[in-house]
């Protein structure tokens, strides 16, 4: 963690440098004004843009969606609290923070068609393309994320971000994750390091962003309690309420995702046809804005005379809007531009551009599995320690070309090249078996985008397919948008994929003999449809329904199997809150059915996620906003997957249902001016339900546990 805590150190020495006041020369000799240590002993010439509001920080995604930096404290906000800083309802996680999670739903929309490397259960802190964010900011910011780890050790999430002028913005975060954890052998170690920067020309012809990420996600590894410590788990042995004396299978293994990547893209305008429409708004005086927001100079005064600084101008002052001019308003202090007042008259529309892009992308991964001494519940072994290392190098090259007119919308064709090499260090020999050593290879794709607007509605489709390589595969989705005001809105969507499965299912090595394969598994071909209804008046539903072809999984062997069944998946999810008056109770609600393929796919038939929490502003001027309640959390009973991890993946197993437990959170939260803090006691429910709670078959959830953690925003 000492480099997380160097990188804070250089963001708030660098915070201080873009928050300085330049200085214009003015000696002031005020005692006052001296004793401040926030002020320099001269006058300062402070520049802040009148139009500066909070929806100036912008962040924005790949896909260019674009939100705000928002420092309000929400339930959903609470829900995001975690190590991921991501909403979790479809997961259960594991008792130490910074380990994995059980799924509890899937979702199979957005499929890519190229593989990745595999290894599922590590990847949920790995951030993805869609994970990166870009950011557009008026000054300085930066945020830093607290979390108490278990037992020892804590996560920490910190950024800084600034534009060092309205074309240039660069972003730096770190995330580190320490946590001991009460078993034995159970510690999290991981980092993840991102730096983004975005830049476009004066005249926005061209824009160019990028980012590289660097990442190590380490966990010691156990593999579970014995059956002898689960019946001790069960039965609540008072001698065994300190769970490090809880026997583990073994206890000197740990596992390691670990990688760089580095993306570039950028896009240039060759022709651009726009026009004017005449906009009729009268004319209108624009008022002052607080000082925080004012857009031109001002002077700071000494102390002694601030209280005179602004004066309010005297009715007469003011003339009639017919012979309104610069002097019409007195301030004292301050001096008003011919830009504070404006008429708008025109609104800019685009009739037409062509626009010419690519981007690049290279992305190196490793994942380690280490033990000292080979363990007998993984079979017979080729070596007495386990050193097992698989290797994965992926380049990905895009060239498109993007035409928008009025008449056609939005239309990209785009070209990709793929090269990729998953790999180990040699072939492998043993019985009469051969097992090779890498899948190495390229594929080149081409496909097209549209997006088209009618009023309210909006259309959209993607189509690409490889065609030519050593890969095949391919992808259509389409989606329709339409949003009636501010009543609801409703999104839909259909997508037919064929991809090839995860390498790592196609070819694994290890020390241990069983875990050696190579498989020539055919395509998986995923159909799903869904669409999702919002609306803050009545309610928001999600629903889908998904058929898959060929479906990939580990079987109770934890060897890769390819369904010969059709696979169909239906999932509905219902979310509505309720509030009177200073009350509200949130829930969540998700039904699911496995109408086919219950032999090799399980979920839960229920899972729901209910709050009552009781919100309000506390004391006089409403300094402090103040949230506190408590959490139901549930699933139904289901043969829940079994985790692996020599092959970080979950694989089926029959012997063991989990779930029909509560699981109760009592949380308080507040927030001061732009910093949120929380404090959660989860699990109180543990010591009157039963110790039946586990995150997956040997694995217990985590005990009573009272967390504490904050995020805090700066804004200079």
């Amino acid at each position: 963690m000492r480099n997380m805590f160097l990188i804070a150190i250089f963001g708030l020495f660098c915070l201080n440098g873009f928050g300085q006041i330049t200085n214009n020369g003015y000696n002031d000799t005020n005692t006052n004004y001296q004793s401040d240590s926030l002020l320099y002993r001269k006058e300062r010439k402070v520049t802040i843009d009148g139009k500066t509001s909070y929806k100036d920080y912008k962040l924005i995604a790949l896909n260019n969606d674009t939100t705000i930096v928002d420092t309000i404290l929400t339930i959903q906000k609470k829900y995001k609290f975690n190590f991921l800083r991501k909403d979790n309802f479809e997961l259960i996680e594991f008792a130490n923070q910074g380990e994995t999670f059980n799924n509890l739903g899937y979702n199979f929309y957005n499929s890519a068609v190229l593989p990745s490397i595999g290894f599922n259960a590590k990847q949920f802190n790995y951030y993805t393309l869609n994970d990166i964010y870009y950011y557009r900011v008026p000054t300085p910011t930066s945020e830093l994320m607290y979390r108490k780890g278990i037992q020892q050790g804590q996560v920490a999430d910190v950024f800084l971000t600034a534009n060092t002028s309205k074309e240039f913005n660069i972003y730096i975060a770190y995330k580190g994750v320490k946590s001991e954890g009460r078993y034995q052998n159970s510690k999290s170690d991981q980092r993840n390091f991102r730096t983004s920067f975005n830049y476009h020309t004066k005249n926005k012809r061209y824009y160019l962003r990028g980012h590289m990420y660097g990442y190590n996600l380490n966990n010691e590894q156990n593999g579970g309690l014995t059956p002898q410590s689960v019946i001790y788990f069960e039965n609540n042995n008072p001698n065994y309420n300190d769970r490090s004396r809880l026997e583990v299978n073994y206890n000197n293994a740990d596992n390691t995702l670990e990688g760089k990547r580095y993306y570039i893209d950028q896009i240039v305008t060759l022709f651009s046809n726009r026009s004017f429409e005449k906009n009729n708004v009268k004319s209108q005086i624009k008022t002052p804005k607080p000082l925080d927001s004012l857009h031109k100079n001002f002077r700071i005064k000494p102390n002694d005379s601030i209280q005179k600084s602004i004066k309010l101008a005297q009715k007469d002052a003011v003339k009639p809007i017919d012979s309104l001019s610069l002097d019409a308003v007195a301030l004292t202090s301050l001096e008003l531009k011919k830009d504070t007042l404006s008429v708008i008259d025109k609104i800019e529309k685009q009739l037409f551009n062509l626009q010419l892009g690519n981007s690049l992308l290279y992305e190196t991964e490793h994942y380690r599995f280490n033990q000292t001494s080979a363990s007998s519940i993984y079979g017979n072994a080729f070596e007495s320690v386990i050193k097992d290392h698989t290797s994965y190098q992926t380049f990905n090259g895009e060239l498109f070309l993007k035409l928008y007119s009025v008449y056609t919308g939005s239309v990209k064709f785009k070209v990709d090249y793929f090269t990729y090499n998953y790999h180990y260090n040699s072939v492998l020999f043993y019985n009469d078996k051969t097992i090779g050593d890498k899948i190495k290879g390229n594929a080149f794709s081409i496909g097209a985008e549209w997006v088209k607007t009618f009023g309210d509605l909006q259309l959209t489709a993607d189509a690409s397919t490889i065609a030519i390589g050593n890969l095949n595969g391919n992808t259509i989705k389409t989606g329709i948008t339409y949003k009636m005001d501010d009543l609801f809105n409703f999104k839909g969507y259909a997508e037919f994929t064929s991809k090839v499965p995860e390498f790592n299912k196609q070819l694994y090595q290890s020390d241990y003999i069983k875990y050696n394969w190579q498989n020539n598994f055919g395509n998986e071909k995923i159909t799903t449809f869904g669409g999702a209804f919002n609306s803050e008046k009545w309610a928001t539903v999600e629903a889908s329904y998904n058929i898959i072809d060929n479906y990939t999984y580990f079987n109770q062997e934890s060897l890769p199997e390819q369904a010969s069944e059709t696979l169909n998946y239906f999932k509905i999810k219902l979310l509505k809150e309720f509030t009177v008056g200073k009350f509200s109770l949130d829930n969540t609600v998700m039904y699911q059915n496995v109408v086919t393929g219950q032999s090799f796919f399980r979920v839960p038939t229920w899972v729901t996620r209910n709050t009552l929490y009781y919100a309000t502003d506390v004391f006089k001027g409403k300094p402090l906003y103040l949230q506190t309640g408590v959490t139901f959390n549930y699933f139904s009973n289901y043969l829940m997957n079994a985790y692996n991890p020599l092959i970080s993946e979950f694989y089926l197993q029959d012997a063991t249902n989990i779930g029909n437990f509560p699981l109760l959170e009592f949380f308080l939260n507040f927030r001061i001016q732009r910093t949120r803090f929380y404090l959660q006691l989860e699990n109180f429910s543990g010591g009157f339900t039963g110790r039946n709670y586990y995150s997956a078959p040997s694995y217990p959830y985590r005990d009573l546990t009272f967390r504490i953690g904050m995020v805090w925003n700066f804004f200079i």
